[in-house]
């Protein structure tokens, strides 16, 4: 409250802000991140090495994240069995270490015996990460909760088309780029995982579509923006 201004990564933070703390919107500004330059579309053959080096399939969805319980990693196990035994695809590889809560994940995948197509790769190289976005068929990302969301944008950012829920500032992130669903929504998500998995043309449109979209988001832009809001600080 007694901030002269506050800087919010997404209008969605702004609006928590306001709800849960009352802060008059004219003190926050709004300024978006964006992804590091690495994540980009990456040459056929690096692809195929990293694919080779962390003995992934050649077709697999993608999620990137901490494990635990706002990530919504039950319910997108719980669609993907379907999806394997109709052999729209080969696994679901997951990115990230261990929160809190987990233990309800691991025994899901026990439970539907789909051990050998989860893969749990925990933390993977800075330098990787970019390789396995774009050797995905797509990323999904059907988290309860984002006040921004990194992993999308470093999805589309390197060319792979993303699958997110509605929650927090996703949407916001995604635009009309990638396919929303509501975060509780189960067979809204099996549905869009259905269509992305066996419709080529349409994983072609989203990956265009994640190109152009990631481009909006800038860091020279949000430190040019930064830059202004320090200044006026400054002045008062």
């Amino acid at each position: 409250r007694r901030a002269t201004a506050i800087i919010a990564v997404s209008e969605a933070t702004k609006a928590d802000l306001q709800a849960l703390y009352g802060l008059d919107p004219a003190k926050i500004t709004v300024i978006p991140e964006a992804a590091a330059p690495r994540f980009a579309p990456q040459p056929a053959e690096r692809v195929a090495a990293a694919r080779h080096r962390y003995g992934l399939p050649a077709r697999y969805l993608l999620t990137v994240g901490t494990i635990e319980p706002r990530k919504n990693l039950v319910r997108l196990v719980d669609v993907c069995g379907p999806i394997f035994a109709q052999r729209l695809s080969d696994g679901l590889v997951i990115v990230g270490g261990k929160g809190w809560l987990y233990d309800e994940i691991f025994a899901l995948v026990r439970e539907l015996s789909i051990n050998d197509e989860v893969r749990f790769l925990g933390f993977v190289d800075r330098d990787d990460l970019p390789l396995l976005y774009a050797a995905a068929t797509a990323f999904v990302y059907p988290s309860l909760y984002e006040g921004f969301g990194f992993p999308p944008l470093e999805a589309m950012a390197s060319g792979t088309p993303v699958v997110v829920s509605d929650a927090g500032s996703l949407q916001e992130v995604v635009g009309d780029a990638g396919m929303i669903v509501p975060a509780r929504d189960v067979d809204a998500l099996a549905e869009s995982l259905v269509r992305v998995t066996h419709d080529d043309a349409w994983r072609a449109e989203l990956r265009a579509r994640g190109l152009r979209r990631a481009r909006q988001f800038c860091w020279e832009d949000a430190a040019a923006a930064t830059v202004d809001i320090l200044r006026q600080v400054a002045d008062l």
